[in-house]
């Protein structure tokens, strides 16, 4: 037996916003001037999000592009295949493994809630989440939380199955927040985060420590510290207090990076909007929580960070394959051009 869901996925267009550069002399030869730049629109890949479930099917064990382990799981796959009970339906999470909170969050998450809502619509059992064997003890605590029971290993598991396929993978980013809403709106995962931010600053600075840092992170700090704002290393709190702080939060100052992943859930909470200004370096520029700041009601407004040498020559003369070369180097950023994007949306 199989049932199908097919649900196409519309693009989601984000409208124009304001990215700020460094005062250079650029704009003007005689005075220094901070550089605006208004961004275009810019749109989700539309898509399609299809579940099938088998009362017996098998899901395949990870893979990998190195010989050794591809033998090893060769092996794994014929001699430990495991079986799941029939309480239980399996979603295999492990095709596109979450790297990080931010990719949890906004990908695996909502796919983790759609495919409830699918078992739930033809009175099929609760989904079991498969992740890999190393999976992140935060990653884990995040869907634990969220009321989901996990199954962690790298080998082939066979049980009732329900499939899932998005065409494109990033097609998700257009109904991500709905799915997100749908799901865990009241839930009991939703009061945990309230209690958490009940004694949490409300507006933050993110800073990051060791990659893609600040390398005039006290000059940055002094400036935001008179406005108001507390520096958070988000590491240094357990997974709730990560979430609540940023999804709770009044305004945030922030490096871009997987820390504004939370931001997705504030879609759970009737909040006024939040304002938000991510620092960027110029060898990690994207739109994404540009696109989740909108959908969750909020005004965003973006800080690029000063140029170098080599940075301004592969802007121009740039490979595929060295596209993310200075993405995780340090940066430094102009207070003029962050103090511009701040006012612009009134911080």
């Amino acid at each position: 037996m199989a049932l199908e869901k097919i649900e196409k996925i519309v693009s989601y267009e984000v409208e124009r916003n304001w990215l700020y550069a460094p005062s250079t002399y650029l704009l003007d030869s005689w005075e220094p001037v901070v550089e605006e730049i208004h961004l275009p629109k810019v749109a989700s890949k539309p898509g399609e999000l299809n579940f099938r479930f088998k009362v017996e099917g098998s899901t395949s064990a990870v893979r990998s592009s190195s010989i050794r382990p591809k033998i090893k799981q060769f092996f794994s796959r014929r001699v430990n295949e495991l079986v799941v009970s029939d309480k239980s339906t399996i979603v295999d999470l492990r095709a596109h493994n979450p790297e990080n909170l931010a990719h949890a969050i906004t990908n695996h998450l909502p796919i983790a809630l759609a495919s409830k809502v699918f078992l739930n619509e033809i009175n099929e059992r609760k989904p079991l989440l498969i992740f890999p064997s190393k999976l992140p003890k935060y990653i884990k605590q995040l869907f634990v939380s969220a009321g989901f029971e996990l199954l962690l290993t790298d080998v082939a598991v066979r049980g009732r199955t329900c499939e899932f396929n998005v065409d494109p993978w990033i097609a998700i980013r257009g109904i991500r927040h709905t799915l997100i809403k749908d799901g865990l709106s009241n839930s009991e995962f939703a009061r945990a985060i309230l209690n958490k931010g009940l004694s949490l600053p409300k507006k933050i600075f993110i800073a990051r420590r060791g990659t893609r840092c600040l390398s005039n992170e006290n000059e940055v700090e002094h400036f935001l510290s008179a406005k108001g704002y507390k520096k958070v290393y988000l590491e240094d709190y357990d997974i709730l207090e990560q979430i609540a702080m940023v999804s709770l939060a009044d305004s945030i100052v922030s490096i871009h990076g997987a820390a504004l992943g939370p931001l997705l859930l504030r879609v759970l909470f009737d909040l006024q909007p939040i304002k938000i200004v991510e620092l960027f370096s110029p060898g990690h520029m994207t739109n994404v929580f540009r696109m989740v700041c909108q959908q969750t009601g909020g005004k965003w407004a973006g800080v690029r960070g000063k140029l170098w040498p080599d940075i301004i020559n592969q802007a121009y003369f740039c490979l595929p394959k060295n596209i993310r070369k200075y993405s995780l180097v340090e940066f430094s950023v102009c207070l003029l051009s962050l103090d511009k994007a701040m006012a612009s949306i009134k911080l």
